[in-house]
């Protein structure tokens, strides 16, 4: 379940009425153990809901947050204007050490797409409003991270022991990363965007999930094992959301 409420009347039985009026997606979850509250890209709030959990629950829950909420509303609309670029002209993956100018051509009779040329960017668009560069930069950005993320956490695997049975590379909405149960590890293609020891630290933490797939005090000593500085880099990466460029989320257009 994820309700985008104050556009949709929610529909679950666990989200209370007053929050089909706050600026709020809500997610029931089956992994998560407790209520939370985090900023999502590109200006989104989430809050995540145990599955099973009651509606009187989140209302108290919510009524605690209240303030919080309202000072993250605050912190989306002032960073908004700020965020609300077109199309980019420079392109730097921090993960990976390398940066491309952007150029845009136009070809009425060419089909859109992306080409890497050195250390610039061609994307050919058929008309002057440049449609379907975005998307064309997006398939772009996934090839990158098809190639360079999921090697690099193959061989982070050897240092933790755990070889995932899968490895999938897509742009999620909501997750830097995941572990399923049958062992397949899906990564954020813009990851790439982020610094390399952030990156690490998130397939550190992924990897540790085929050790305890949960966030129990198991899970949290395997992490601590081989990222001692855990703690400061899961606040950078839950805060690196800011730092994803508006066309390169899935909802771009």
């Amino acid at each position: 379940m994820t309700e985008q409420l104050g556009l949709f009347e929610s529909r679950s039985e666990a989200v209370p009425t007053e929050l089909a009026r706050a600026p709020l997606n809500v997610r029931e979850s089956r992994r998560a153990r407790y209520l939370t509250l985090r900023l999502l890209p590109p200006h989104t709030l989430e809050l995540v809901v145990p599955h099973g959990t009651r509606a009187a629950e989140v209302s108290a829950f919510v009524a605690e947050h209240r303030q919080w909420i309202e000072d993250a509303r605050r912190e989306l609309a002032e960073r908004r204007p700020v965020r609300a670029e077109g199309l980019p002209t420079r392109i730097e993956l921090r993960a990976i050490g390398k940066a491309w100018d952007v150029e845009y051509t136009q070809d009425s009779q060419a089909a859109v797409r992306c080409r890497a040329r050195e250390s610039t960017l061609v994307v050919s668009t058929r008309d002057a409003a440049r449609r379907g560069a975005a998307a064309a930069l997006r398939n772009w950005l996934l090839d990158e991270a098809d190639y360079h993320l999921a090697p690099w956490l193959l061989r982070e695997s050897q240092v933790v022991g755990r070889r995932p049975t899968n490895v999938q590379v897509r742009l999620q909405k909501t997750r830097w990363g995941s572990c399923s149960n049958s062992g397949t590890i899906s990564l954020n293609a813009t990851l790439l965007f982020l610094p390399p020891e952030v990156v690490r630290y998130l397939f550190v933490h992924e990897l540790c999930h085929l050790i305890a797939l949960n966030h129990s005090r198991k899970f949290w000593a395997a992490v601590a094992r081989y990222e001692p500085d855990f703690a400061a880099l899961d606040r950078r990466l839950t805060a690196a959301w800011a730092e994803i460029p508006l066309w390169a989320h899935p909802a771009a257009r």
